[in-house]
């Protein structure tokens, strides 16, 4: 609906996730919805606060190394997942992030 008014192109991936918070990190096969170089919303049934600072770890399609990040929560549904807003993707990161993004709504544009 405000598809038009977003700052980032977004897709969805399932991916291997690693969320990390005070050192501890927690494997998922959480879906990224809305994966953008900006942010991402994390389909999740764990519970963080809004402002939480986070630490991920994602794997983009044929990219060798994981994307690595903090990010800080932005909002919250229970049971349904979290927004967050990266905080720090490496260029190299930000790069592989929107050339999948740029290749997959080539391949498969949105309606």
């Amino acid at each position: 609906m405000y598809e038009h008014l977003r700052q980032h192109r977004r897709i969805s991936l399932r991916t291997e996730l690693w969320i990390g918070q005070d050192g501890i990190f927690t494997r998922t096969d959480e879906l990224l919805r809305d994966l953008s170089s900006g942010g991402a919303y994390v389909q999740s049934q764990q519970v963080f606060p809004i402002g939480s600072i986070l630490n991920l770890r994602f794997k983009v399609p044929n990219v060798t190394n994981f994307v690595t990040c903090t990010a800080i929560v932005r909002n919250m549904e229970v049971g349904d997942g979290l927004g967050v807003q990266f905080l720090d993707l490496s260029g190299e990161n930000l790069r592989q992030v929107e050339q999948y993004i740029e290749k997959t709504l080539a391949h498969d544009p949105p309606p």
